[in-house]
């Protein structure tokens, strides 16, 4: 019985040091994201802004600009 409790003793402790370890390294990680700033982004190349236009434009759908014609049978001319 002692034995099963000094088993289960040494992995909680174990355990909580991992869990403690894990709390650190987010810490830090979040700390180096933040610390950091935020950095400057380069200027949009015209040439990159061209093909956006282009491709914006392409993707509005277009409706046909057709005259259909029919004469009084309601037949199509």
């Amino acid at each position: 019985m002692v034995t099963i409790w000094l088993v289960n003793r040494a992995l909680l402790k174990g355990l909580l040091n991992r869990v403690n370890q894990l709390d650190s390294t987010i810490a830090e990680a979040i700390q180096s994201v933040l610390g950091g700033g935020i950095q400057e982004t380069e200027q949009v190349n015209p040439i990159q802004l061209l093909l956006f236009d282009l491709i914006k434009q392409n993707i509005k759908p277009k409706t046909a600009n057709l005259d259909l014609l029919k004469d009084e049978s309601g037949k199509f001319v």
